[in-house]
């Protein structure tokens, strides 16, 4: 299960671990977007902080984390640059599971 507070704690220049179902994928983060969980006539909507990762193999993997403050629900959906059918680069959807988002650094703190 991931941390809330790992996730929103990364920014620019931090490197990342993102754990799926097949592979872990190593990156440093390169930029990131951050909007806050608002209360809307719908009802609660969830806040998002989207982060882009560089990998040392110069592939481009975006992550979107979605989340609310007063429910314990997240979300996590991690998509690639790259190809699409259509002959353009795009972000597509990876279909991989995000299980579990760290800090490589973050643990090594004494």
């Amino acid at each position: 299960m991931t941390d809330q507070r790992t996730v929103l704690g990364l920014e620019c220049t931090d490197p990342i671990q993102i754990h799926t179902q097949q592979r872990t994928l190593t990156g440093v983060v390169y930029q990131c977007e951050h909007s806050e969980p608002t209360l809307s006539c719908r009802g609660p909507e969830p806040g998002e902080h989207v982060l882009y990762i560089a990998t040392p193999t110069h592939d481009l993997y975006r992550l979107l984390f979605a989340y609310y403050e007063k429910i314990e629900h997240t979300e996590a959906t991690l998509e690639h640059y790259d190809l699409s059918p259509n002959g353009r680069y795009t972000w597509l959807r990876t279909g991989a599971r995000v299980e579990c988002i760290t800090n490589p650094a973050g643990g090594e703190q004494a």
